[in-house]
């Protein structure tokens, strides 16, 4: 019996040539079976991380739920590692000639060596909102405007700051901009633009300017461009017709100290009857400073309709000459 059960080499050679072939059978199936569980659970990954992409993408800005905290000392450290240097400080130009945007001067004719701008002479329009970076530089003399009303402007040097970068401050304000910083009605708001012609007089590559307030920067940090606008955009800052840019509450603050509305600098007395406290809410009935389309650089953005993009101060008081020639023609009349 048990030579019947003697295998032969061959026999044995056979009997081991199967079972390699049902152990690598055995193999390859658990291989495909692994395959296909890390397939569905790459695939569960995509469309998780797809899902919260397109999400952003169809939701737009990202929504900030609680306050941007920033410390006013390390932000001081901030500056100097970033070659930060306020050139003005609270001091704006005299003059704030208004120009219709077909007659006005050229920029270099009426603004001084600081450039970019932080105030001066300016076109009747201010610019339509740019919501994030501008592909192309937005035009001085409307832009003014705006820091007139309150904005802030973050100019760079295209040669001195990387594509990355652009995108980085680009974000930076469409998130500000989604997040109460944007005030069509007064177009007020977060710009950011290149700034070619005539180039940054500090030679620098980061040019900050709210009304009044020019600090240029050799980089771009994102804690320093929130403390500019903590402390010059809109109420918390000197533009004569802040009104048009309540700061907005729990968004963006320090975490040490307070910044409240600048109760001290002047405010066109006009103004005051005519916005309300809220800075305004964009209504089609509130404008009467149209930018009109084709007249100024909108750098890229789309230009609102007539009716949301402009100026909403009321007419100013009549003059002593106006009375005089009023006097007069009721003279006449009688």
């Amino acid at each position: 019996m048990a030579e019947r059960e003697r295998l032969t080499n061959k026999e044995r050679r056979n009997q081991a040539r199967e079972e390699r072939k049902r152990q690598e059978a055995e193999a390859a199936k658990k291989r495909k079976t692994s395959t296909i569980r890390n397939g569905l659970i790459t695939a569960v990954i995509v469309g998780v991380v797809g899902a919260v992409v397109l999400q952003a993408f169809l939701g737009g800005p990202t929504a900030i739920d609680e306050a941007i905290l920033i410390n006013s000392e390390e932000v001081a450290d901030a500056r100097a590692a970033a070659g930060c240097e306020v050139l003005v400080d609270r001091e704006p130009l005299p003059d704030r000639t208004h120009f219709e945007a077909n007659a006005a001067p050229a920029a270099d004719a009426i603004y001084g060596d600081v450039r970019p701008t932080h105030s001066g002479p300016h076109t009747v329009q201010f610019h339509p909102l740019v919501t994030a970076g501008a592909g192309s530089q937005l035009d001085e003399r409307s832009t003014t405007h705006n820091l007139e009303h309150g904005s802030v402007i973050a100019w760079y040097d295209p040669d001195q700051v990387e594509g990355g970068v652009t995108d980085e401050m680009g974000t930076w304000s469409e998130t500000l901009n989604a997040n109460g910083f944007r005030v069509d009605r007064g177009g007020v708001g977060i710009f950011v633009s290149p700034y070619t012609e005539p180039g940054i007089s500090s030679g620098q590559a980061i040019a900050f300017r709210a009304w009044g307030v020019a600090m240029d920067c050799d980089t771009w940090d994102e804690d320093v461009a929130n403390a500019f606008v903590i402390d010059h955009f809109g109420m918390h800052g000197i533009a004569p017709e802040r009104v048009f840019g309540p700061f907005p509450e729990d968004v963006l603050e320090y975490e040490d100290i307070e910044v409240g509305d600048n109760v001290e600098a002047p405010i066109d007395d006009q103004l005051m009857e005519g916005v309300p406290s809220d800075g305004g809410v964009e209504t089609d009935e509130d404008a009467t400073d149209s930018a009109e389309e084709g007249e100024i650089d909108t750098g890229g953005a789309e230009q609102p309709d007539e009716d949301t993009a402009q100026d909403t101060a009321p007419d100013a008081p009549d003059t002593d000459a106006d009375d005089a020639a009023d006097t007069d023609a009721d003279a006449t009349d009688e």
